[in-house]
């Protein structure tokens, strides 16, 4: 049963009851170990690789190229950039990481880790249009530059970065390219070799998988060595017991993710416009953040300038009405709009709303109801106490 109007679905999402019933059989019957030699952990394998062939046609991937499973986007995240030190800056010398100031903590701080150990963190930031531009990295790169490592799409804004020529610039340069696409896969078409990534990161529940969920994408003839050592699980690239009942959810979770797209980029789509529409025609003080730009279809930000975002956001969520204005893994969006030019009294009054496959019309013309109602009732209050100032 829905709890409230859930519009945060950037930060997780619900997981599908299709997702959760097939992992079930491998918890209670089904639970042998694959790395064993006999049959409770052999019969295992055909639904593995059927969960395996799934995530693979989500991802785009040939079967030519490594996945691992991970228990998150950000333990992929990690093991890219433990890797890059370990098989580029260690036998190199080549120590210069680039990372963008709108990414999420894993990069930034994984990265951060690594100046301990004689590194170099550089940090780029985006142009007014919400991008991190290839001209931006062109700038960045030096002779001494391991790995650029960046988000596909903003979660909070839902700015599309240009990562076909940012990744055809790291292959001129001879320079290893990550990219984050937890927010991306199932919501955009793209072919695997127009992107150019020699990694690939995601988080399975912003797919509708469960949490202690992910993968790690590691293109053909790419070098990684593993994060968590102590077996040969995985090829090498990742020790420890497999965590068979998320692996299975997680290849459910990417074919639904693969069936639906159509209806995210169009009907999911449609609904975020709508919000946005009757919002600002509601409020014509409303600023709409990069409306124009090549975006997510779920994603809309959107600025409350007589309002702080704090508590447009504590009045809404009183109302049972979830958004975001950033926290945990990622930045907070005034930070984010500030840093692509906004004044700083539009960006701390921002709001992120992210929807899901599963919002409908109906919640979304409650939400709208509730945004307008909350943020014209808070602007009066705020207008009121500063007339007696």
């Amino acid at each position: 049963m829905k709890q409230g109007i859930y519009l945060d679905n950037s930060m997780t999402t619900r997981p599908s009851e299709k997702a959760v019933s097939s992992m079930m059989p491998f918890i209670t019957d089904h639970w042998g170990s694959p790395s064993s030699p006999h049959t409770m952990g052999q019969d295992i394998y055909p639904a593995m690789r059927e969960s395996y062939q799934q995530i693979y046609k989500l991802l785009g991937a040939s079967e030519e190229d490594d996945f691992v499973f991970t228990s998150s986007g950000a333990e992929a995240v990690n093991q890219v950039i433990a890797s890059a030190y370990l098989d580029v800056t260690v036998p190199t010398g080549k120590n210069q990481y680039i990372t963008s100031n709108i990414d999420e903590a894993p990069a930034l701080m994984a990265i951060s880790r690594l100046e301990q150990m004689g590194c170099v963190g550089k940090i780029v930031h985006p142009d007014n249009e919400g991008k991190v531009t290839a001209e931006k990295i062109a700038d960045a790169i030096t002779p001494r530059t391991a790995l650029v490592s960046l988000s596909w799409a903003n979660g909070l804004t839902g700015v599309l970065h240009p990562v076909g020529e940012i990744a055809s610039l790291c292959q001129e340069r001879g320079i290893l390219f990550h990219l984050d696409a937890t927010h991306v896969l199932g919501k955009v078409f793209y072919e695997m070799e127009d992107v150019g990534a020699d990694f690939i990161t995601f988080n399975g529940d912003n797919l509708h998988a469960p949490k202690g969920t992910g993968g790690l994408y590691i293109k053909k003839g790419i070098t990684c060595s593993p994060f968590i050592l102590g077996g040969i699980e995985q090829g090498g690239y990742r020790a420890g017991s497999y965590n068979i009942p998320g692996l299975i959810a997680l290849g459910h979770a990417s074919q639904e993710a693969l069936e639906a797209r159509d209806h995210l980029c169009t009907e999911v789509a449609r609904l975020r416009d709508h919000l946005e529409s009757e919002v600002l025609e509601a409020i014509p003080s409303a600023v709409p953040c990069f409306q124009n730009q090549e975006r997510l279809p779920h994603c809309t930000t959107i600025a409350f300038p007589k309002v702080t975002n704090e508590a447009l956001l504590y009045a809404l969520n009183r109302r049972g009405v979830y958004a975001s204005i950033g926290g945990g893994g990622f930045q907070q969006i005034g930070l984010i709009l500030q840093s692509c030019g906004f004044e700083e009294k539009i960006a701390q009054s921002a709001v992120s709303f992210s929807l899901s496959r599963e919002t409908s019309p109906e919640e979304i013309d409650s939400a709208i109801e509730i945004i307008v109602n909350e943020a014209n009732r808070l602007g009066r209050l705020s207008e009121k106490i500063g007339g007696k100032t």
